[in-house]
């Protein structure tokens, strides 16, 4: 009994973590992307959404950088339970490659676009992490047992994508990407490519909580039925 409530805590960590981590990054991006522009349209996604962390042309960064400091420490708990939890080991690399992930979320936050130096190495870090996380996922979705989702499954394929275009458009001497044309402003493929990364790991996080949620109702289920 012991051994189950101990289990049941660590995969509501889980369950709690992820879903504050997804809580904390939307209520941080999207404060400081409405702060920034006079009204909501699709020019909002022309802005990268490192810019919004810049605290000489952000009025909100505070609140952005701070945001993602707490969601990469929220993250970074999870995948520590992660790592607890389930012993196989493509988890155990999941669980690894999260906690870069969640460690480079914390960094960005420390150093925004203004340590620009810094911020480029973290950043590239966080991209690269990215990429090498949700392709384990793919491997895991088939795994037999697995509690990754479709859903999850379908926003790893979209983070995929989404990461390997910003691979192919980073300059890696400079480790950065170019300015958007400055004749076709709509058409900023960093930008839009970036935001997609970000809500695809965000929804990432939700439906990680969701699904171990379900996991803890399934298996509480079982054992009243055994009872």
């Amino acid at each position: 009994m012991t051994s189950r409530v101990r289990n049941y805590d660590l995969h509501l960590v889980i369950v709690f973590m992820s879903l504050a981590a997804a809580v904390i990054g939307s209520f941080g991006v999207a404060s400081a992307l409405i702060a920034k522009v006079d009204s909501i349209s699709i020019e909002m996604l022309m802005i990268r959404p490192d810019a919004l962390g810049n605290y000489m042309n952000s009025s909100f960064a505070v609140v952005f950088n701070l945001s993602l400091l707490a969601s990469g420490s929220c993250f970074l708990l999870a995948m520590v339970a992660v790592f607890n939890i389930f012993p196989d080991l493509i988890s155990r690399y999941i669980a690894v490659l999260g906690g870069v992930v969640g460690i480079s979320i914390v960094l960005m936050g420390v150093f925004p676009i203004n340590f620009l130096e810094l911020h480029r190495k973290v950043s590239t870090l966080y991209l690269l992490s990215s990429l090498v996380l949700h392709s384990i996922c793919l491997v895991d979705y088939f795994k037999p047992g697995s509690t990754m989702t479709k859903r999850m499954l379908t926003l790893s394929i979209i983070s995929l994508y989404s990461g390997f275009v910003l691979l192919m458009l980073l300059d890696w001497s400079q480790l950065d990407f170019s300015e958007c044309s400055a004749d076709f402003p709509q058409y900023c493929v960093v930008s839009l490519t970036m935001w997609s990364l970000t809500q695809a790991n965000i929804l990432w996080c939700v439906c990680l909580g969701l699904s171990l949620l379900k996991t803890i109702r399934t298996q509480q289920n079982n054992l009243y039925k055994l009872i």
